[in-house]
């Protein structure tokens, strides 16, 4: 979300710095705080940061880009503090105190999708099985994911199952009774 950015330069940028061979990376989506440089060029008109939803997707692709190469991500979105969910430090930009975790909601329901399409289980209620630490990311932000998956299979029912067997990245599928 740099000015003059796009997804290939998004891209050639995570590719310059997967070849440095970092442990760990963190990912921080552009804000306009307050007083930056940016903060002119946005009062100006002549920036415009990304959306939340933008945000979020171009993150994910991140995320997944860094993972494949056994680069861990330790953080994805700025720290919650007291001063940044005041609102008069961030003047715009795809800012939410749980942006980490919408990263990886979205990254679970497309995980489900792929799944729920591939299993084609019968009838209307599904079980979503994941480990126990990652139900709420399969849940999504306020069960968001289980009425995105209701509403796109025309389930009666997606129930989330905690199992212990799975990997915190795994989810495992099948129909209910």
């Amino acid at each position: 979300g740099l000015p003059g950015d796009d997804r290939e330069r998004l891209l050639v940028s995570a590719q310059q710095v997967a070849e440095l061979k970092p442990d760990f990376i963190r990912i921080y989506p552009t804000v306009v705080l307050a007083g930056s440089p940016l903060a002119k060029l946005y009062k100006e008109g002549r920036y415009m940061p990304l959306p939340l939803k933008d945000a979020v997707t171009q993150v994910k692709e991140l995320y997944r880009f860094f993972s494949r190469r056994n680069i861990q991500v330790i953080r994805m979105g700025l720290q919650a503090t007291v001063d940044l969910d005041k609102g008069s430090t961030i003047l715009a930009g795809p800012y939410h105190p749980s942006f980490g975790h919408m990263v990886y909601s979205e990254i679970f329901l497309d995980m489900a999708m792929s799944a729920i399409k591939s299993a084609n289980p019968k009838g209307d209620r599904v079980g979503l099985h994941v480990h126990p630490r990652s139900v709420s990311k399969m849940r999504g932000l306020k069960n968001g994911n289980i009425k995105e998956l209701r509403g796109k299979f025309h389930l009666q029912s997606v129930e989330i199952v905690p199992d212990d067997s799975l990997k915190e990245d795994q989810l495992k599928v099948n129909a209910l009774p």
